[in-house]
């Protein structure tokens, strides 16, 4: 871009009171790209707005929100028209607008929204009927469930933050409170999706465990006769038995596995705690197969995994995840709730599910307070109540 254009627009940036940071953001994302259009007029100055924020899939979503402010605050200059004004007046009307339009009027007037608020909702609920509801006037909407909505963000809207997909479907929700408010038939599960932004960390409501669907396919699935796979079905068995974390399957050694007494010692734990858990039959071959056959001959003596730059060094936890996140991918199990520590909180669950009392699945998730526990299974999903379990029950002492 023509350094006197960059110039003004660093000018008008300051002189109306943007940071230093991000004067410096705006002014990187816009350089890279050609001149305006010099005739000052706001249709082929929006028209180069949205040519220029097609770049969407060659750059990370962060980068993108800041190309696409930039570009509106450069409109803005140009023109003296804000680019949000400006696009209601060029907008055209396709099939979902009635609706929509009355939504709008919900939020403004039944619920008293702000603006800015009315018109996320708007536009996150119209990015879900694009996706899912071809026909508006002839759609059941009772036909739509939760699970459709969970489909649609992992699908559309994974590369939001959480505090960002919490803002989506509560506008999804909110869109169907008011298609009930109107009269319509929905489905009640819909309904039991948050109100307001969620926390689905490991203190939220709602676990984050795999559905029997993604369980399925990860045992069925077929690992390749290679070092990688038989590494990678290996660490798979050792989060989905064994509940590790991450950072507890980097730093395992081969003097952890107690081979006479088919257990193994989790040494590395987040809580300073040492524990002691059973092998079973399938994770014994797959810790043979792997040690006899493909560990590495360079690994440092007592290494399990090593380190992919350095191997006498264990792996990282970001080898871990990679790992576990390519066979998600190639599973098609994707989303933002899904990782290796849904694996995790889904065998806490079964655990739970299974009759074992809060004390013993504690015990074998490590945990030193029962009440993170509660975390791991608390559930509102009656498909776990088929959950069977391999392990053995005990009561607590």
């Amino acid at each position: 871009m023509d350094p006197i254009i960059l110039n003004r627009f660093k000018n008008y940036l300051g002189s109306h009171s943007f940071s230093k940071g991000s004067i410096t953001d705006y002014l990187r994302c816009v350089s890279s790209l050609g001149d305006p259009p010099d005739s000052g007029d706001p249709l082929s100055l929006f028209n180069y707005v949205n040519q220029s924020t097609q770049r969407k899939e060659e750059v990370s979503h962060s980068e993108f929100i800041t190309l696409r402010a930039s570009l509106r605050s450069l409109f803005q200059m140009i023109t003296g028209i804000r680019f949000r004004d400006f696009l209601k007046q060029v907008k055209t009307t396709d099939k979902y607008d009635p609706l929509l339009t009355r939504y709008a009027e919900y939020c403004r007037n039944f619920l008293h929204l702000t603006e800015t608020v009315t018109e996320a909702a708007v536009r996150e609920v119209r990015l879900f009927l694009e996706a899912n509801v071809p026909c508006p006037d002839s759609i059941e909407w009772e036909t739509i469930t939760a699970k459709d909505i969970i489909h649609f963000l992992s699908k559309e809207r994974s590369a939001l933050s959480i505090g960002s997909i919490g803002v989506s479907v509560t506008a999804i929700r909110r869109f169907f409170r008011f298609l009930k408010h109107n009269d319509f038939a929905i489905h009640s599960s819909v309904l039991d999706l948050p109100l307001s932004v969620p926390n689905w960390g490991k203190n939220g409501s709602l676990p984050i465990i795999l559905s029997d669907e993604d369980r399925k396919k990860l045992d069925e699935y077929s690992f390749p006769c290679t070092a990688v796979g038989s590494r990678d079905r290996l660490i798979l068995l050792l989060f989905s038995e064994l509940a590790l974390r991450c950072n507890e399957v980097a730093n395992l050694h081969l003097s952890d596995i107690k081979w006479n007494h088919a257990t193994i010692v989790i040494r590395k734990t987040k809580t300073h705690l040492e524990r002691e858990l059973p092998i079973s039959s399938k994770l014994g071959d797959a810790l043979e197969d792997y040690i006899i056959h493909w560990r590495p001959n360079g690994l440092g003596d007592n290494l399990l995994f090593k380190s992919k730059d350095r191997p006498n060094e264990p792996a990282t936890v970001i080898n871990i995840r990679g790992a576990m996140r390519r066979l998600f991918e190639k599973n098609d199990i994707v989303g933002w709730h899904i990782g290796t520590h849904a694996l995790r909180r889904t065998v806490g669950s079964q655990l739970y599910k299974a009759g074992n009392d809060l004390k013993t699945v504690a015990d074998f998730l490590g945990h030193e307070s029962m009440a993170a526990t509660r975390a791991y299974v608390r559930t509102d999903t009656e498909s776990l109540k088929k959950v069977a379990t391999s392990w053995p029950r005990r009561d607590s002492k």
